[in-house]
């Protein structure tokens, strides 16, 4: 079995394909090694990959930091497609699927992303060489083996992604209570794909789920923005958010610096680079839809009908035809809770109580909310969530 290694600097999303050779390939700090990682917690030697039969197995050569593979430490396993060994600053995802690069229906595809005469010229030549992107993008329907192992995230939620063509037209990664990856390292892979090349919208929420500290979301926003400015082309890319903050970030000329050269690099960027992590004054929850036949109460008053946050509401009922939404600390005896939606600084988030609460047509999870989102709890009564953003400050 033919296989890879794609290889992410995730301090600025580079990324590059090597060819698995040879019986072993040898990791580590050294120029001795088959891949060379210049890391200081990376070991002289850190792991081998052995062949083993139709595959590819990992070992830990006993390094004092350990070798990661998808999150937890390992000491050896055989890899499967999309399997990612994390060395301290480098990604190294497994891949079997071969990969035709056409640099000329590429590049026509860049002058008219949304043409899909050209979509369908790069994808025919794909299938000719054998390249199973090909088949996929001619069906129009996604293949979880094109995410590379992201697919995990998908299912949970954590990755949100919207198809056209069997490409990524539009992604949001968002921030769960149960995330194993940092948004960086995510956004990382996420650029790397293929199918992401000729993405139109991109959200990033950098927030962590416990209380993120500001030098944390300070650093993450510069790796971000970095990795965007340096790594894969977006040529199509035509909206970016990095999420909000309920307080704007203390001034960073290095920051500023970055945002103001987003314009150059994505030309059809029609978010202005003060927008891309703006400040949320308000939020509210707004009614989409109400159950058929359910008794719906606010104990406040709707503004506009919609309902403020403030510092949050939780939602819930006594009966299956009854929905009441109400602040925190109200006493609600006899009211089973649907679901809590709490201000946690810097943003808003969800948590589920009941069974059968979805966010965006998904089993919802704990999670920081995202504008836009859509919350249903289980009388059929469905919330939208919407903010009131300014531009971040500028110097």
């Amino acid at each position: 079995m033919s296989a890879w290694l794609k290889r992410i600097e995730l301090e600025t999303f580079e990324c590059e394909r090597l060819p698995l050779e040879g019986d072993t390939v040898s990791i580590g700090r050294t120029k001795q090694n088959t891949i060379t990682i210049t890391s200081l917690r990376v070991a002289r030697v850190h792991c081998l990959l052995r062949r083993q039969g139709e595959g590819w197995r990992v070992e830990d050569s006993k390094s004092s930091s350990g070798t990661w593979v998808n999150g937890h430490r390992t000491s050896g396993q055989v890899l499967q497609h999309g399997d990612v060994i994390d060395l301290y600053g480098t990604l190294l995802v497994f891949l079997t699927r071969a990969e035709v690069r056409l640099p000329e229906a590429e590049a026509a595809i860049d002058r008219a992303p949304h043409d899909p005469e050209a979509v369908q010229v790069w994808a025919d030549q794909l299938l000719e060489r054998g390249d199973p992107l090909g088949a996929q993008v001619v069906a129009g329907a996604p293949t979880m083996e094109c995410l590379e192992g992201l697919h995990d995230l998908v299912e949970t939620g954590r990755l949100e992604l919207e198809w056209k063509q069997g490409l990524v037209e539009r992604a949001r990664v968002r921030c769960t209570s149960d995330s194993t990856y940092q948004d960086v390292d995510v956004l990382g892979r996420l650029l790397s794909l293929r199918v992401c090349r000729w993405l139109r919208a991109l959200t990033v929420d950098l927030c962590t789920w416990t209380m993120p500290a500001p030098s944390r979301l300070q650093s993450d926003a510069a790796a971000a923005l970095r990795g965007l400015l340096s790594g894969p082309e977006l040529p199509a890319l035509e909206e970016l958010s990095l999420g909000y903050l309920s307080t704007p970030l203390a001034p960073s000329h290095f920051r500023e610096a970055l945002l103001d050269r987003l314009p150059a690099r994505f030309p059809r960027l029609k978010t202005a680079p003060a927008e891309v992590l703006p400040v949320v004054r308000h939020a509210w929850l707004e009614v989409v839809r109400r159950g058929a036949g359910v008794d719906f109460h606010h104990a406040g008053t709707p503004e506009q009908g919609r309902i403020p946050l403030h510092t949050g509401v939780w939602v819930g009922g006594a009966s299956a035809a009854t929905v009441r939404v109400m602040a925190p600390g109200v006493r609600r005896e006899g009211v089973r809770e649907s679901f809590l939606i709490r201000q946690e600084a810097p943003q808003w988030c969800l948590v589920p109580f009941e069974h059968g609460v979805t966010l965006n047509g998904r089993p919802a999870t704990a999670t920081r909310l995202l504008p836009g989102d859509l919350i249903e709890e289980p009388r059929g009564t469905t919330f939208r969530f919407v903010v009131r953003v300014e531009p971040s400050l500028r110097r």
